[in-house]
C-alpha cells in the first residue's frame, strides 16, 4: 500500500488553501492514538494536507473547523470538530487540536478542514499593518528602530522595537498619521518566494534572531512599479492591498 503521507509529511500551505479535503489519517486523545473520538473529546487530528497557519513570526495560529464529508449531494455532515490550535508535533507531522462538537469522527473518514477566514482576514490586516508601522518608525525615529518581536492577533497588534528612550506624543502622532496615509494610498502588497541571497541583495529586511532557509518568502508594499515602500522577509499571511487594513490607532506605547 502507498504511504499515507509523502516524504515531507503533512503538506502545509497556509497561503492558498483555506479549504482542504482528505482522509483522517490519525486521531489522538489524551496522547493515545484512537480509531474514533466521542462528543466533547479534545482531539488531535492529522490530515494529509492543511491550510491552517501554525503560530510563527509573531502571528497567532488559525482557528476553524474540520467536518466530515458525506457521500452524495448535498454531502451530509456527520461530525464536526472545532479547531483552536495547530502545532508541529514532530518533523513532517502537523496536528489540528480541537473539540468534537458533534458526531463521532473516525480514522479513515473523509474530512474537510476549513479556516475561519473572517478571523484570518483580521490577522492579515494586523500583519500588513506591522510592516507599515515598521517603515513609519524608521522614518520618524531612524533606522535603529528595528523590529525585535511582535504579536499579530485578530483583535490587535503589538510591535516591539529597539529604541533607547520613550517616544514623544508628537512622534507617536506622526507615526500613526504616516501609517494611515500608507493605508489610504491603497498600495499593492506583493508576495514572492525567492532565494535568501537574492532577497538580501535586493535589500529585503531580515529580522534579528529569525532563522531563514535557502528559500524565503518576501513581502513588498509598492508605492509604484519601481519603488518599494516596504520590503521584508516574512512567512506570515498578508492582504493584497493596504487599504483593506481600515483605520490604524496606536492605543499605547511603553517600555
Amino acid at each position: 500500500t502507498p504511504p499515507l503521507l509523502g516524504k515531507d509529511g503533512v503538506e502545509y500551505d497556509p497561503y492558498n488553501s483555506p479549504h482542504v479535503e482528505g482522509d483522517v489519517l490519525a486521531l489522538i486523545v489524551n496522547g493515545e492514538s484512537v480509531s474514533s473520538a466521542a462528543l466533547d473529546d479534545v482531539v488531535e487530528v492529522i490530515l494529509p494536507k492543511t491550510g491552517f497557519y501554525i503560530e510563527a513570526g509573531g502571528q497567532v495560529n488559525d482557528e476553524g473547523y474540520i467536518r466530515s464529508v458525506g457521500a452524495g449531494s448535498p454531502r451530509p455532515v456527520e461530525w464536526e470538530i472545532e479547531i483552536t490550535a495547530v502545532r508541529r508535533a514532530a518533523a513532517g507531522i502537523i496536528t489540528h487540536i480541537g473539540q468534537v462538537i458533534s458526531g463521532q469522527p473516525k480514522v479513515g473518514d473523509k474530512a474537510a478542514a476549513e479556516v475561519n477566514m473572517t478571523r484570518r482576514h483580521n490577522i492579515m490586516r494586523n500583519h500588513t499593518a506591522t510592516h507599515l508601522l515598521h517603515k513609519a518608525l524608521h522614518q520618524v525615529l531612524g533606522e535603529h528602530a528595528r523590529q525585535a518581536g511582535s504579536l499579530v492577533a485578530p483583535t490587535h497588534l503589538r510591535f516591539d522595537f529597539t529604541q533607547p528612550d520613550a517616544m514623544t506624543p508628537e512622534q507617536i502622532d506622526r507615526v500613526e498619521k504616516m501609517v494611515n496615509e500608507a493605508i489610504a494610498a491603497d498600495m499593492p502588497v506583493v508576495k514572492a518566494t525567492k532565494s535568501l541571497d537574492e532577497a538580501k541583495k535586493e535589500g529585503a529586511m531580515a529580522l534579528f534572531g529569525e532563522k531563514y532557509g535557502e528559500t524565503v518568502r518576501t513581502i513588498s508594499i509598492l508605492e509604484d512599479e519601481d519603488d518599494k515602500f516596504s520590503y521584508e522577509l516574512c512567512g506570515g499571511t498578508h492582504l493584497d492591498r493596504t487599504s483593506d487594513i481600515g483605520a490604524f490607532i496606536i492605543v499605547s506605547e511603553g517600555s
